[in-house]
């Protein structure tokens, strides 16, 4: 079974004043809707949240009182993603075998998109929600003119939630040292210990709130997504 880990400790610096954790969509918090998500699938057995670490325990108060009742803990975030992680496996049972990390400001992910991924996690010991990219990339030399277009057909936009074999991950985080703790992607971790990850192509919107714009367009697809569902 998956031990889920809920990233809820950003500092939101580019939502203008907003925690965006605590911004509603519809009229539950972000972060609850992500975990809510994760609530819903039979392939999780627990789900750990780590906090700002002077509002644990009223981010699991919130959590208990919209129905996450697979929450084992709320644990303290740290200075980076990374050791926010690592607060959150030390809260993990020793029987989940399986990890997944995903950022609570992600909170449209559908509990379908999250049972393709930690499946294959189980078949491959590592997998990534990513969606195909849409756009053309560029990649810029130093003097800032363009240096490559890479063929957009490779490219994907790495999201959450990502899963992986507990041993493993911990074996990469042994093998990496103090270079682990600069990670801005889970996933990259395994890639730099020269393991494999597995792209798992999610069928549905899954934006992150990043930008105070970003809450309106996940209110609108959420609202959509109900209306669908009623007709």
């Amino acid at each position: 079974m998956f031990s889920a880990i809920i990233l809820a400790a950003g500092n939101s610096t580019r939502m203008g004043g907003t925690n965006k954790q605590l911004a509603k969509i519809g009229d539950i918090p972000v972060f609850i809707m992500s975990a809510l998500a994760f609530q819903h699938s039979e392939k999780v057995s627990e789900i750990i949240i780590a906090a700002p670490a002077e509002e644990m325990s009223r981010y699991e108060k919130m959590a208990r009182n919209y129905g996450v009742s697979k929450l084992k803990t709320a644990v303290a975030g740290g200075a980076t993603r990374f050791l926010s992680v690592r607060n959150a496996l030390e809260a993990v049972s020793k029987d989940c075998a399986f990890i997944a990390i995903h950022d609570g400001a992600r909170p449209l992910i559908t509990t379908a998109d999250i049972d393709r991924v930690l499946a294959d996690a189980v078949k491959y010991n590592a997998a990534i929600a990513a969606a195909p990219a849409t756009d053309t990339v560029k990649t810029a030399a130093s003097n800032g003119f363009v240096e490559s277009t890479p063929p957009r057909e490779k490219l994907y936009y790495a999201q959450t939630p990502q899963a992986f074999s507990k041993k493993l991950y911990l074996e990469c985080v042994s093998k990496l040292g103090s270079a682990a703790e600069a990670m801005t992607d889970d996933s990259a971790l395994i890639e730099q210990c020269g393991g494999y990850v597995r792209i798992t192509e999610i069928t549905a919107c899954n934006m992150k709130i990043t930008h105070p714009d970003d809450l309106a367009a996940a209110n609108a697809i959420y609202l959509n997504r109900n209306a669908v569902k009623i007709i």
